[in-house]
């Protein structure tokens, strides 16, 4: 087989592989021989059937079909070999390839356009400076969360239509019961104990939301190093509507900024695992679906979920595909502003949570 590949010009270039005789006969004969064994038409016994007429039958589909996979395993070699980078997809260059003739010729070429990824160089250094905020944890935060129990875990008094009452849920008083309902069996033994806890436990919370803006900002200066990357976008808009059929030029032109910038963004991170040697485990995945499992149930005021059924319910999360795949992604990125927090400047902020928010306005 003969594979030629053009000079890359604005990150494209052609493949054409010239497909010979020789690269398929044999996978034909034995596919139809094959096929002639399991073969069944009437006048014939299984297996007898005519070389000639099964070839005439099969022989066309079977050739395409051998043809086909062919292609798809040179051209993959070829960028494998050739350490190539590319953007989505190799596509049909319906110009540079030749009609197809199965009936009368036995040589065929097949050519395909290809796109690469530009040079860029998405590490930060000293000179970015980041933010990272620590989030006040106040006294009224914790009157809020400990009234927010006290009405959880309160006596509910029904509709009285007699007495013209509405129905209400009665607080329940801050003492030792209450601090069972809250953290099982290792609660804290007085109030000021339960203060404690409470405040750690928002102070973990207001963790996660200073790590989640820290990604924002961290990923927002990883992008403005990439801001002036040019992209052979002509390809990349080709590419998206033959494997999108119902996208309109329209809903293209539409979306399309923010596909380039998620285009930067998953280039960025593949240099930035290659950069820090980011790799991730099996256990790193699954004690992230905990933490997400305990924040779930956090929200709903269940701190007290045994070890069993978190892990239980985090193994269930993971057998989605969908929530496999962004848990995953979560882990790496997770790692990446970790190696970033350790390469640039860290510029520690405290702010309360009113300024805080702001950010995000």
């Amino acid at each position: 087989m003969k594979i030629e590949q053009s000079e890359l010009k604005d990150l494209k270039a052609v493949v054409k592989l010239t497909i010979e005789p020789a690269d398929y006969q044999e996978e034909v004969a034995k596919q139809l021989k094959q096929v002639r064994q399991k073969a069944q038409m009437p006048g014939f016994r299984p297996g007898m059937v005519p070389a000639g007429l099964v070839k005439k039958m099969y022989g066309k589909g079977i050739l395409a079909d051998v043809l086909n996979k062919l292609v798809g395993e040179h051209l993959n070699k070829h960028i494998e070999d050739n350490k190539l980078q590319i953007l989505g997809e190799p596509l049909p260059n319906d110009a540079e390839t030749k009609n197809i003739d199965l009936d009368h010729e036995d040589t065929f070429t097949f050519a395909f356009d290809i796109a690469v990824a530009p040079e860029f160089d998405a590490k930060l250094t000293a000179k970015n400076k980041l933010p990272e905020y620590t989030i006040e944890a106040t006294d009224e935060m914790i009157n809020k969360q400990i009234e927010a129990y006290t009405n959880r875990f309160g006596e509910y008094i029904p509709e009285d239509k007699e007495k013209g009452t509405k129905a209400e849920v009665k607080p329940c008083k801050v003492d030792a019961e209450l601090f069972a309902k809250v953290y099982g069996p290792d609660a804290p033994k007085d109030e000021k104990a339960f203060r404690a806890r409470v405040k750690e436990d928002i102070v973990r919370s207001l963790g996660e939301e200073s790590k989640y803006r820290f990604g924002i900002d961290a990923k927002a200066a990883v992008l403005k190093k990439m801001e002036k990357v040019e992209f052979p976008e002509d390809f990349l808009k080709r590419w998206v509507l033959a494997t999108n059929e119902k996208m309109t030029q329209e809903e293209l032109d539409k979306d399309f900024p923010k596909m380039i910038e998620e285009l930067k963004w998953h280039l960025a991170k593949d240099q930035l695992m290659k950069e820090y040697n980011i790799n991730v485990e099996k256990d790193e995945v699954e004690a992230f679906a905990k933490r997400i499992a305990k924040m779930q149930f956090m929200q709903y005021g269940l701190m007290n979920i045994e070890e069993e059924h978190l892990t239980n319910y985090a193994q269930e999360m993971l057998k989605q595909e969908n929530q496999l795949r962004s848990i995953v992604e979560r882990v790496v990125e997770d790692k990446i502003f970790e190696a970033l927090k350790g390469v640039a400047k860290i510029e520690p902020k405290t702010v309360s949570q009113e300024d805080f928010d702001k950010l995000f306005k």
